[in-house]
């Protein structure tokens, strides 16, 4: 038998988070904020091609078992990370992020 568990994280820059000198560039255009998320996320990818979140972090554990004991086991997942795009008049200036290594752990197998 099979088990999958999975999380997802989200990081986003809501309007109401910005305030003082730091909301200038986001009042004159040059940034911008994002809409909550929803509450379920059915398509990450399609919210990352739309520029809906700054970074994503989706975690992926699965597990084999035959007759209870753990034969085989593994993570998937990974790190999503959005653009930073910066509008400078009618000009769209689009950064790619960098992103890190990941870093995992082994996974910790028992008895049970």
């Amino acid at each position: 038998m099979r088990v999958e568990k999975s999380v997802t994280s989200i990081t986003w820059i809501p309007s109401e988070a910005i305030s003082g000198m730091p909301k200038v560039p986001f009042e004159m255009g040059v940034a911008h904020s994002h809409d909550p998320p929803p509450d379920r996320l059915e398509d990450l990818d399609a919210l990352r091609a739309t520029d809906a979140f700054r970074e994503a972090n989706e975690l992926r554990a699965w597990a084999e078992f035959d007759g209870g004991k753990p034969v085989d086991h593994g993570y998937s997942g990974g790190g999503h990370i959005g653009v930073t795009r910066i509008k400078l008049g009618r000009r769209e200036l689009t950064f790619p992020a960098v992103q890190y290594p990941l870093i995992q752990a082994e996974p910790e197998v028992g008895d049970g």
